[in-house]
Parts: structure tokens; C-alpha cells; sequence
């Protein structure tokens, strides 16, 4: 089975890029390959607009995105790309700010071993943890996971052949941020799942060239009205997938 290790990195995050691959050391089994990242920064509006759209975002999301943002998504386009390019069978794609938390070799052979069709796993999520619906064994200790609702963050993750198809298919153009857009899933027909225990986390000590602190422009009447019906249609999509009882008894 044909995989590799993709990293995400701006050309000039050289020390991110080092502390990242350092990691990889006890696994040189492992195929690593650096996905030179969008900078959307510099863009010019003839290169983002082969991928994203601003009159969908004025239209369905409640503010604009920035440029890194931006180059997030673009970043990951690229990556899902590869995957279909090169004809791997999956691959774990990385932005550059992880933290490795389990044998890495020991996961890629769970993912190897899945017997189920999958599409997209999340190996890392924020500090704010959500509850899962259902829970099957994976080999090594893994356990493959449906969240009751999608974690956002887009540091780690696999991405299957398949997976890459639909999302290059399904989620172009864009106007909604990466792991936003993906908490949609169920509107794709793209099956999100996660693994857990979490096989990565955020490195927190590293400045975010996505999300500056400065504030923006907030649509209010299009985000609550977003939020009404993003709750409505993940509650429906849970109860009939799950069953109520399931949903009831969801842990964290």
C-alpha cells in the first residue's frame, strides 16, 4: 500500500519545517515530502480566484477571509491533489505546527489495515473536545471514531484516495475556512471520521500565520442564521446515521 507523510510549510517557516521533520527521526521507513504552502499573502487575486470565491463568501459565510486562511485551504487543495497525482493510497497530511504524540509507524499500519471505505480521518483537534457518537477498534490500540459534531482544526490528518477525489471534487471553490467547511461533511457526501487516542495535537508554542489577533467584521444576522441551521442539519444527519439513543448517551 502506497503512502507518504505530507508537511505543510511557508518557504520561509524554516525553523517550523525543522521541528517538524525532527519528529519523523525514529521513522525512516516513513516517505516525508514538504508541500511548499500557499501564501496567501501574495497571491494575486487571478491565482486565489481559481479556487476561491468572494461572492460566495459575501453570500453564505459571516466574514471574510484572510489571506492566510486563504493559503491554508489552497495548501490543502495541493496536497489532496498529490494524493490523486502520485495514486496513493492514503496519506497523512500535516500542517507544520504538530506535536507526534503516538508511534507513528504503528498508526499508518491501523490506517493500512482499515477493512471500511473511508474518505477523511482527523488525527488532532483543538483543546475543546467533542463528544463521540460511535466507536469501532482499529489494530494498535486505535479506535476509529464518529463525532457528534466535527472537530475543527485542520493540523493532521489522512486522507484517503478516494477522499482526495470527492474533496477535490466537492469542496472547490471555496469561501469558507478549511475546518469549517468540513464540519459540512454530511452535505458532501464526504465521510469525516477521527482516531483516537489523538495521534497528534497543536503545537501551541508556534505564533498562528493564520488567525492573527486583530478583529473583523462579523455578518451577525448571517452567522446566527448559519448556526441555526448548521445545528439543525448535524442533528438530523446524527439521528439518522446513530439513533437518538446514541446521540443521548454521546461522551467526551
Amino acid at each position: 500500500m502506497k503512502m507518504k507523510v505530507f508537511v505543510i510549510n511557508l518557504d520561509q517557516s524554516v525553523e517550523r519545517y525543522q521541528h517538524a521533520v525532527a519528529q519523523f527521526a525514529p521513522y525512516p521507513d516513513i516517505v516525508v515530502e514538504r508541500i511548499s504552502a500557499a501564501d496567501g499573502r501574495v497571491m494575486s487575486e487571478a491565482q486565489l480566484s481559481q479556487y476561491y470565491s468572494l461572492e460566495l463568501n459575501k453570500k453564505h459565510y459571516h466574514k471574510m477571509l484572510r489571506p492566510g486562511e486563504k493559503g491554508c485551504y489552497i495548501s490543502h487543495i495541493w496536497c489532496w491533489q498529490q494524493i490523486v497525482a502520485q495514486q496513493l493510497d492514503f496519506a497523512i497530511i500535516l500542517e507544520d505546527d504538530f506535536i507526534l504524540q503516538c508511534d507513528l509507524a504503528a498508526l499508518v499500519d491501523a490506517i493500512r489495515q482499515l477493512q471500511q471505505p473511508w474518505h477523511y480521518l482527523k488525527l488532532a483537534m483543538p483543546n475543546k473536545q467533542q463528544p463521540v457518537l460511535q466507536r469501532e477498534p482499529m489494530a494498535h490500540g486505535f479506535s476509529l471514531v464518529h463525532y457528534q459534531k466535527m472537530p475543527v482544526s485542520t493540523v493532521a490528518q489522512a486522507v484517503s484516495l478516494a477522499g482526495a477525489k470527492l474533496l477535490l471534487e466537492k469542496m472547490q471553490p471555496f469561501y469558507r475556512p478549511v475546518d469549517v467547511q468540513l464540519q459540512y461533511s454530511f452535505d458532501l457526501g464526504i465521510d469525516v471520521m477521527g482516531v483516537q487516542p489523538l495521534p497528534f495535537r497543536p503545537e501551541l508554542e508556534f505564533e498562528s500565520l493564520i488567525n492573527p489577533h486583530q478583529k473583523q467584521a462579523v455578518n451577525r444576522p448571517l452567522f446566527y442564521k448559519s448556526r441555526l441551521c448548521f445545528s439543525w442539519q448535524n442533528l438530523w444527519h446524527n439521528l439518522r446515521h446513530y439513533g437518538l439513543l446514541a446521540y443521548l448517551q454521546a461522551k467526551k
